[in-house]
C-alpha cells in the first residue's frame, strides 16, 4: 500500500523577501536546513500568500512571517488545518509577542536568524518523526526509516539550543523506532 504524504512546504511572508536578489545570505542558508522540505516559497504580498493557504491540498506549511504580516495574516489564517506552524521574524518582540498571545500555531517569535533557524530545526525534526510514526503504520517501513534518520540528524547538527538530556531522550526514541522497523 502507498499513500501519498503531505508535502512540507516553507513559506516565508515579508515584503521584499521575495525579489530575485533580495536577502541572498538568509535564503540560501535556510533553504539547506532540510531536503525533506519539498519547496520554499516567498511571498511579498499577504494576498498572495491567503490564496496560496486557501487553496493548499495535502501539503504542511511551515511560515515565517514578519511582524506586520503576522498581525494581519495569523488571526486570518491560522483556523487551516494546512498551516502547520508560524514562527514570526522581526523587530520589535515586544509588540509581536503582545499581538500573538494566544496563538497555538506560532512556535517562536525571533529577533535573531541563528534562534529562528535553531527552533525551526527542532521543530522540523518532531514533526517527521510523527511523519514517521504515520508512515510505519501504514507500513511504509524504509519511509519512516529515513523520516527517522532525517528527524536525528536535524537533532544532533541543527537544533543547538535543544538542552542534551532532552536531546539524548529524543534520539533514543528515534533510535528505538529505527530498531522496531528492523526487527
Amino acid at each position: 500500500m502507498s499513500a501519498k504524504r503531505p508535502s512540507i512546504i516553507v513559506a516565508w511572508v515579508d515584503q521584499g523577501i521575495g525579489e530575485a536578489g533580495m536577502h541572498r545570505y538568509i535564503k540560501e542558508r535556510f533553504e539547506t536546513l532540510s531536503t525533506f522540505i519539498s519547496q520554499w516559497l516567498y511571498f511579498n504580498l499577504s494576498d498572495e500568500f491567503t490564496s496560496y493557504v486557501e487553496n493548499a491540498t495535502n501539503n504542511k506549511i511551515i511560515s515565517v512571517m514578519s511582524g506586520g504580516m503576522s498581525r494581519l495574516l495569523v488571526p486570518r489564517l491560522s483556523c487551516h488545518i494546512c498551516l502547520q506552524s508560524i514562527y514570526v521574524f522581526c523587530a520589535d518582540l515586544d509588540r509581536a509577542r503582545q499581538a500573538m498571545e494566544g496563538e497555538i500555531k506560532v512556535k517562536g517569535i525571533f529577533t535573531i536568524e541563528d534562534e529562528l533557524y535553531e527552533q525551526m530545526a527542532n521543530d522540523l525534526s518532531k514533526l517527521l518523526l510523527e511523519e514517521g510514526l504515520a508512515l510505519a503504520r501504514i507500513d511504509q517501513r524504509s519511509l519512516a526509516k529515513l523520516n527517522y534518520e532525517e528527524a536525528k540528524r536535524l537533532l544532533n547538527q541543527e537544533a543547538k539550543s535543544v538542552e542534551e538530556n532532552e536531546k539524548k531522550i529524543r534520539i533514543e526514541e528515534i533510535d528505538g523506532r529505527i530498531d522496531q522497523l528492523l526487527a
